[in-house]
């Protein structure tokens, strides 16, 4: 969908230009590497390989060690992105490469001579993309502001993703598989692979291998935590900040086995994967023969078709049609790479030793989903300097804003509950004080054909994505996104996000920021203050809150709300437990309102959850 939405993720994008610069060379373990001059008086090095191409044999393999080089590589240019269908900006298209594994390394103009003389190496932070795990590039992330300012390093990384990245396929593996290969979890190994090349050779960047920080967003975030509950990342870093991120893990089970009936599973199939690759290769006429097929195969034969599927195949057959109820792609809690009892037992139990970590969401995360859906929002073709800008649409209206703003307000609490107030209260229950929270609430936004986007995205998914990295220098940012007097207020959260971000690299406590001038940011306690408000000083500003989101929290606040009949509320708490993560159970769920919401038809409830869903599909000729 090329819609305004879009421009959500433009402001991350950037483009810069820099002379290669002899002062960047440096000996890596593979050889000598060449970067460039970059923005804000930085040093970058793009296109690093961190392991071999996870190409033909290597495909659903552990990544292994990249190979040295003759001479001197020339690390200026980022790599492709791991292969994935194109959505951002909807075009029709596949784009990217199997041979994706490859980071960039941004660090503060410093010579030989002045690594050698730095008092302490460097903290070093490791960026991790998000994108539901099936989308997303490192190099749309531009962290020279962050890098300039707080005297930190920051390396961005690509991993594999979809059916690349976390697939378990039975036929795939044999007794003589490695653990790491029978995991499915390839996305996983690859982040761990990085951090291991972090490790050995951050040192010539003058980074300090012993003060390592994973931080991402969304799925990244994910994928921070996952390596949180993975005991192969153990002692590869030192700090961890999860954005957004999602706390529940797939299904082996469900990934093992076909579908059931009623098409519902938390995971996607991958014999439902293999059966459509079948049908695209003409094998089997439709997905009832090919199930046959399938069963009457060896294990080789299966090997061999998965093998030699072209990745639009295989990206195709994971994105088409996928079951409800699937939620984004997920770690596997195979008890080797991920632990058995998923993130779950890495905040409960002293399984792994655990690190200094940040949870947080955004205020509004729902909204930057639902604004799409043509049933809360009416949107009409771009005019003007929208139009100008590629922008396809822009919202007319919010349908129903009281409504609007009541099922984001439930969805975006359930969210918080799940992936930020439930962990800190539960590992800070079990010792680990060294737990942080935050909720990001900056809204303001311009209006645009009179609609308000401090309403209709207001502090949205991604949205603080901007505020961390700080790049707001720019004429689309300028131009779309603040409210009147907005942008310097905004340009000081960032600084001081920033700077919390930094002071947490630097010593694991964010406390007063890098110069002790901020609100104290304090631990997550169960018994008073839990999290951080961030907000600019046109609202509330920055700080602390003792008001915790329990799931009865939120039950109470939508029993009790008016701006619902009883069956908007029922539909709200049923679309928000419909997709496997933050909901609540079905028991809890069949008592809401003393069992009312039991024996209602979701039918449409469901038409709406999947009206605003990406659904990636893609024609069967266009695959053959």
């Amino acid at each position: 969908m090329k819609n305004f939405l879009s421009i959500s993720v433009i402001f991350l994008l950037f483009s810069c230009t820099g002379a290669i610069n002899k002062e960047s060379i440096r000996e890596i373990s593979q050889g000598l590497l060449i970067g460039k001059n970059s923005e804000n008086n930085t040093f970058s090095w793009k296109g690093i390989p961190f392991a071999k191409p996870p190409i033909n044999e290597l495909r659903w393999k552990a990544p292994q060690m990249a190979m040295p080089w003759e001479g001197l590589f020339e690390a200026t240019d980022f790599k492709d992105e791991c292969f994935q269908r194109e959505i951002i900006l909807a075009e029709e298209d596949f784009i990217g490469s199997e041979d994706c594994l490859y980071l960039n390394i941004w660090t503060p103009k410093l010579s030989k001579d002045d690594i050698a003389s730095l008092d302490k190496p460097l903290p070093v932070m490791m960026w991790i993309h998000g994108g539901g795990n099936v989308v997303g590039d490192a190099k749309i992330y531009d962290p020279s502001s962050l890098v300039s300012s707080q005297n930190v390093i920051v390396v961005t990384i690509q991993y594999r993703m979809g059916a690349f990245g976390w697939f378990r396929h039975p036929s795939l593996v044999d007794e003589n598989s490695s653990l790491e290969d029978k995991s499915g979890n390839f996305g996983t190994l690859d982040t761990i692979a990085a951090l291991e090349w972090i490790k050995n050779n951050i040192k010539a960047f003058g980074g300090d291998a012993n003060n390592i920080t994973i931080f991402g967003e969304s799925a990244g975030g994910h994928n921070v935590t996952a390596l949180f509950a993975s005991p192969l990342a153990e002692g590869l870093f030192h700090k961890a900040i999860v954005q957004s991120g999602v706390s529940s893990v797939s299904s082996i089970e469900a990934s093992e086995n076909y579908l059931p009936l009623n098409n519902e599973a938390p995971t996607d199939s991958a014999l439902n994967v293999l059966n459509k690759i079948l049908v695209y290769k003409g094998l089997a006429k439709d997905m009832f023969e090919a199930k046959s097929l399938q069963s009457n195969m060896t294990r080789l034969e299966r090997k061999e078709i998965l093998y030699n599927a072209t990745p639009e195949e295989l990206v195709t057959a994971l994105l088409n049609d996928r079951p409800d109820k699937v939620g984004m792609t997920r770690v596997f809690p195979d008890g080797h790479v991920i632990l058995k009892g998923g993130f779950q037992e890495a905040y409960s139990k002293n399984t792994l030793k655990k690190v200094p970590i940040i949870f947080g969401t955004n205020k509004d995360e729902n909204k930057f989903f639902n604004s799409a859906n043509p049933n809360f929002v009416e949107w009409i073709p771009a005019r003007g300097l929208f139009k100008t800008a590629g922008v396809d649409l822009m919202p007319a209206r919010i349908i129903d804003p009281e409504y609007y703003d009541a099922i984001n307000f439930y969805g975006s609490g359930f969210w918080k509950n799940s992936a930020v107030d439930s962990p800190a209260r539960i590992l800070v229950e079990n010792g680990h004080n060294s737990t942080y929270a935050y909720r990001f609430d900056w809204d303001e936004l311009r209006e645009v054909n009179g609609v308000e986007l401090s309403r209709l995205v207001g502090a949205a998914h991604a949205l603080e994505i901007l505020f961390v990295m700080g790049t707001f220098d720019n004429f689309i940012i300028k131009s779309f996104l603040f409210g009147k007097g907005a942008f310097q207020p905004a340009l000081q959260l960032s600084k001081d996000i920033q700077s919390y971000w930094a002071e947490f690299a630097y010593t694991g406590d964010p406390g007063k920021g890098r110069n002790n001038d901020l609100p104290e940011w304090k631990n997550w306690s169960n018994t008073g203050q839990k999290y951080l408000i961030l907000d600019s000083s046109l609202d509330k500003g920055i700080v602390m809150s003792e008001e915790e989101y329990t799931v009865d929290f939120l039950l109470e606040g939508l029993s009790k709300d008016q701006r619902l009949s009883d069956v908007e509320k029922c539909e709200t708490l049923f679309g928000i437990s419909y997709d496997d993560g933050s909901g609540v159970s079905d028991n809890v769920f069949n008592n809401f309102l003393d069992g009312f919401c039991v024996d209602l038809d979701y039918t449409q409830t469901i038409e709406i959850i999947n009206a605003v869903r990406t659904r990636l599909t893609i024609n069967d000729e266009e695959t053959s």
